[in-house]
């Protein structure tokens, strides 16, 4: 049982990982175990917080299961107008809505809320929440990001990750980051000049254009190593398989190594119109080059690259059967999105838009976050959610903490059971 690995750094311990078990440490018997554990997506956090969540869950009541992760959407304006853009939707919706109380949210809110997330979790046994920032539009244009970053850096305690295209960041933003957040996603609609100005759809005349991505790129590498982080900040690059990124993913990748990028991820389109597009298949070119780049991307010095199982279809599917649902929303528990100042259950179309899936609008009172995981609507997301969803964004998250969930509940002493990574 290869628990810990030596001589690495903190990064690399938390991407590395090859499984994660649950085991019975008075008899050395596994009683779990999952394969599935997408280091990327937790970081700076690992699948381990998570299984220790649930296994709090188990031992003392859901109630004192923490929140281990936040995204917040808390700025929706956007200077791209990128094709199949999910958010676009929503965040009119947001604006226009008075049901959302801060589209935008006031520095000062902000700070109140921020800090009662991580009372609440603190006191169940999260310490450093991973806040995500992205957003529903560009989150580099909210005016007061940085102090933002700083209070719930230094004040609570929380990691930061950061998802942006970049095109508006600041030096001072830059110099933030780079101090302060544990990941910085930069988003390419494109991986070359034409589909990046294609797909980004930008209206100004003062264009962000992909050799300014690729900049930014190098500049917040430099930042890293000036302030001695390359240990802890991840670096990554995000971008969706599309027809004009062919024959463009090897040198894309060689670029971004050069420079010093620890990350690469391709995605399918996620678009709220997906039956329009569920036919259009992947290009063999693409295909053949995504596979073979899955077998050497090392040599480009990327430690971590992701692509879909599944590289048939272009436009990504997440509808749920019925005999795959979990019985919980597990995700909806440890890691509610932050729309505005709106709580909420996930994000996605139909439940954003429905304030019966709003735990409630937070305000920051001390305490007022044991109010809403426990009212009214809390009680009904618990009683309709899986039950009532058609798809899922969280489904691989739900799926692995139901099992050790089940698992779990049958151990005779749940303080023998310890959980491992595998290497």
């Amino acid at each position: 049982m290869n628990g810990q690995i030596n001589n690495v750094s903190e990064k690399e311990r938390l991407l590395s990982p090859k499984r994660i078990i649950a085991a019975d440490v008075t008899t050395g018997k596994t009683v779990w175990l999952t394969d599935k554990i997408f280091p990327q997506h937790f970081y700076p956090l690992s699948i381990k917080e998570y299984c220790e969540a649930i296994k709090r869950g188990v031992k003392e009541g859901f109630s004192r299961i923490p929140i281990l992760s936040v995204s917040s959407k808390d700025f929706p304006y956007c200077d791209f107008n990128c094709i199949d853009c999910l958010a676009c939707p929503s965040r009119e919706w947001a604006i226009s809505n008075s049901y959302i109380k801060y589209p935008v949210i006031p520095i000062d809110t902000y700070k109140k809320v921020l800090s009662e997330i991580s009372r609440y979790s603190r006191i169940r046994g999260c310490d450093s929440v991973r806040f995500e920032l992205c957003g529903e539009g560009n989150p580099d244009l909210y005016r007061d990001r940085v102090e933002m970053i700083k209070y719930a850096t230094q004040e609570c305690g929380m990691k930061i990750v950061y998802v942006s295209t970049g095109s508006q960041m600041s030096e001072e933003l830059i110099e933030c980051l780079a101090q302060y957040a544990f990941c910085i996603r930069i988003s390419f609609p494109g991986i070359n000049s034409a589909a990046y100005d294609f797909y980004s759809h930008q209206n100004s005349s003062h264009t962000f254009e992909y050799e300014d991505a690729i900049n930014l790129i190098g500049k917040l590498c430099k930042k890293r190593e000036e302030f001695r982080r390359s240990g802890e900040l991840l670096i990554g690059t995000r971008t969706c398989i599309r027809p004009l990124n062919d024959g463009s993913y090897t040198n894309f990748i060689r670029t971004i190594g050069e420079f010093g990028v620890d990350a690469f991820q391709a995605v399918k389109v996620l678009t709220p119109e997906y039956g329009k597009h569920q036919c259009e298949n992947m290009s063999r070119k693409a295909i053949s080059e995504l596979l073979a780049l899955k077998e050497c991307y090392r040599e480009f010095g990327i430690s971590s690259f992701q692509i879909p199982n599944d590289l048939t279809k272009i436009y990504n599917d997440r509808s749920l059967r019925e005999d795959s649902k979990p019985t919980r929303c597990w995700s909806s528990l440890v890691s509610p999105p932050l729309y505005g100042t709106n709580l909420i259950c996930c994000v996605l179309w139909d439940r954003i838009t429905n304030p019966l899936y709003h735990y409630g609008i937070m305000e920051g009172r001390n305490g007022e976050l044991e109010e809403l995981m426990n009212g009214t609507n809390a009680q009904f997301i618990k009683e309709n959610c899986p039950k009532n969803c058609r798809d899922c964004c969280a489904y691989n998250d739900n799926k692995f903490m139901e099992s050790l969930w089940r698992v779990l509940r049958t151990q005779e002493n749940i303080d023998n059971i310890e959980f491992f990574f595998e290497y």
